[in-house]
């Protein structure tokens, strides 16, 4: 891809990532604002099934009978992926968004690189720099303000749902360390589909009780949001983010990750009457500077791609 269309891929990628936690709430609550009393969406367990299915459709169509190619040596690590990068990371952030604001959820997000730089360091993947050390503490400093740990009550559904979004972050995080190796030597496009549909197996079970009890009352607004959800964040998203990242520079896509929480706040803001407060603001601006300590000040692995 030429320069120019990475970087509009790029932006396409990010922007649809950040529609997420707004379309997520929606589906959630079957309505653009707060949920009217005795109404009820989809289930966070059936949201998270229902993405995990179509994502593994359409992303096992893609990848067709390259699917077949995976040694039976790796199975072991895509049951892993798939625990991490899927079942865990879905059902954390959706349960997460579920008891949080759209705002805070897409502020958490971005704590990634910074579990993604903690974990690569205690794992021994990369080496350590002070920049480095020092982004850790201050984009985890950002996320704990943001959560609240001096008001800690796991009964506060704020908290709890802040806690959720953090523990996603740090899943995808962890499974973004371990599959470094293995990503050098399988098709990417390959191991997303395998991780979707061995977490479809895990999550469809799981979700699919909740969503039959909802059926009857589940409103249309929250199906529209499900095939947005699927089609857009899910498939196409990731899709083009594969193409894009072969010739993006991991400089590129620590820049493009800032439009996730802009995209997401801008719709929380503007559609669902969200309002960021004092808090938000700051603990955004920590976790920035966190993410660009970490990803800035890596010692000569600049090649290597976060996403």
């Amino acid at each position: 891809m030429s320069r120019s269309r990475v970087i509009l891929a790029l932006l396409a990628v990010q922007t649809m990532f950040g529609t997420l936690p707004f379309f997520g709430q929606v589906a959630m609550r079957g309505t653009v604002g707060a949920p009217a009393a005795g109404a009820e969406g989809l289930p966070p367990l059936s949201v998270a099934a229902l993405r995990a299915l179509g994502a593994a459709l359409i992303l096992g169509l893609a990848a067709g009978r390259r699917l077949r190619a995976v040694p039976i040596r790796d199975l072991g690590w895509l049951a892993l992926f798939a625990l991490l990068g899927v079942i865990a990371n879905q059902a954390l952030f959706l349960e997460g968004l579920a008891r949080t604001t759209q705002i805070n959820a897409a502020v958490l997000i971005t704590t990634i690189p910074v579990f993604t730089t903690a974990f690569a360091l205690l794992l021994r993947r990369e080496r350590a720099s002070v920049p480095r050390l020092l982004g850790i503490a201050v984009g985890l400093a950002g996320a704990l303000l943001l959560a609240r740990l001096e008001q800690f009550d796991l009964s506060n559904r704020r908290i709890a749902g802040n806690l959720l979004v953090i523990a996603n972050s740090a899943s995808w995080s962890l499974h973004l360390v371990l599959a470094r190796p293995v990503l050098q030597r399988i098709d990417p496009l390959v191991v997303l589909a395998w991780m979707f549909l061995l977490g479809a197996l895990a999550l469809v079970p799981a979700g699919a009780g909740p969503l039959f009890e909802a059926w009857p009352s589940i409103p249309a607004a929250s199906w529209q949001a499900m095939v947005w959800i699927v089609a857009v964040p899910t498939a196409l998203a990731y899709l083009l983010n594969i193409r894009a990242l072969r010739d993006a520079e991991s400089s590129q896509v620590a820049i493009f990750t800032y439009l996730q929480p802009l995209v997401a706040g801008v719709l929380a803001w503007a559609v669902a009457g969200e309002r960021p407060t004092l808090r938000t603001l700051v603990s955004a601006l920590l976790i920035f500077a966190g993410v660009a300590l970490v990803q800035f000040g890596r010692p000569g692995d600049r090649g290597q791609s976060r996403r």
